[in-house]
């Protein structure tokens, strides 16, 4: 079983779309079970009727996709209203923050990671952006916050220097609770170290599409140098473990079991 732990439906601003209806033949063509997804800033720059659009998709999808709530923290209790309204109204199974595209730095998302907290579910963070959302104030607002796994994406960095690899690394090893995605990671030797000598359990494969190129991440953690152990880990137990469900492959037509945080079946 293979789980996509992120990719970025819908209409987007800042990039290509990528519509359910494609991301769902891309699991397909590359034998995904399961697809994470976010919604995409839309043009009209609301959250609100992306974040509701994608739940419908995902509660349609029979657990072929499930849905994370974008939230924006520049809307102040707004973002906490609509952070509460995803994970029980809309069921969604995480929360997605983009401080690179909603310019916003990662610490003033504090009231968001305490919905998470009392959701018990995961936030996933766009990581590697100058100055909103580099790995080590990622890892700082994660160990404030200790009870709520925090996933990074793009191994923590988009910045390919060798100090930003550093802070990825520091950033990982000092946080129990964060985790990293393996989407863009340039370094191959980089994920292999990330399971041989940090823990496979933090790892997940994603390729956040369309951002990056979906049939290209596979081909990356496919050919990545992994023990059969941490790639099932890497490939779908930790996606299973921190977003919830039973492991069921829905590409036989089954559910991925019942959500973990109330909401409707997906």
């Amino acid at each position: 079983m293979t789980i996509d732990a992120l990719m970025v439906l819908g209409e987007n601003r800042f990039g290509p779309s990528l519509e359910v209806g494609r991301a769902l033949a891309l699991g397909d063509e590359l034998g995904l079970d399961v697809i994470i997804a976010a919604p995409a800033r839309p043009l009209e720059y609301r959250l609100e009727p992306a974040n509701e659009r994608l739940a419908g998709v995902a509660a349609a999808s029979r657990g072929r996709v499930r849905a994370l709530g974008r939230i924006d923290p520049l809307n102040g209790g707004h973002a906490v209203d609509e952070a509460v309204r995803c994970l029980g109204e809309l069921g969604c199974v995480g929360l997605f923050l983009h401080p690179g595209e909603e310019a916003f730095p990662v610490r003033l998302s504090r009231p968001v990671f305490d919905v998470a907290r009392d959701h018990c579910v995961p936030v996933v963070v766009a990581t590697g952006y100058f100055g909103l959302s580099e790995p080590l104030q990622v890892a700082e607002l994660a160990a404030d916050f200790p009870d709520v796994p925090v996933v990074m994406t793009t191994g923590g960095q988009i910045n390919i220097s060798g100090l930003s690899l550093i802070d990825a690394w520091l950033a990982l090893t000092q946080t129990p609770n964060l985790h990293v995605m393996t989407n863009g990671e340039y370094r191959q030797d980089f994920i292999e170290r990330l399971a041989a000598d940090l823990d496979p359990r933090r790892v997940l494969y994603a390729s956040f599409a369309p951002v990056f190129d979906a049939a290209f991440e596979h081909a990356r953690i496919r050919s990545a140098r992994l023990g059969e152990a941490a790639r099932r880990a890497i490939e779908h137990e930790n996606a299973v473990r921190l977003f919830g469900g039973d492991g069921v492959s829905t590409r036989a037509g089954n559910g991925w079991g019942q959500p973990r945080h109330g909401g409707s079946a997906r």
